[in-house]
């Protein structure tokens, strides 16, 4: 999968919250993994990930032209990407395997605890 994100500028998740909703979002977190901005839908897990503005935008999947909009923004300005991208990839950090796992383990403890 490494290849098609090394050749993509932005990512697209737009999963319709009316057919499916998506409960991680996993395509969208390797894609901020690699610094790319995402667009993904307004609802699910998924949309926990991104802060819309900062890391990318979360946008009902419906509104094409909003859609469109956002993209073009991104593309024609360097500025906005460049930041967009660097907090994308700053917000994949909070995923990584040891950390979670550390906090998996604190909750199972804490769990432990209370009974």
């Amino acid at each position: 999968m490494a290849i098609f994100y090394n050749a993509a500028s932005i990512v697209v998740c737009l999963t319709n919250p009316r057919l499916a909703v998506e409960t991680f979002g996993l395509t969208t977190l390797e894609a901020m993994s690699g610094g790319l901005p995402v667009i993904v839908p307004t609802v699910g897990g998924i949309a926990e990930m991104v802060v819309d503005g900062i890391n990318g935008y979360k946008t009902d999947v419906q509104e094409l032209d909003i859609i469109q909009k956002q993209i073009r923004r991104m593309l024609d300005n360097k500025v906005l990407y460049h930041s967009l991208a660097k907090e994308a990839l700053k917000c994949s950090e909070k995923y990584k395997s040891a950390e979670n796992l550390s906090l998996l383990m604190k909750s199972i403890d804490n769990g432990k605890e209370q009974y």
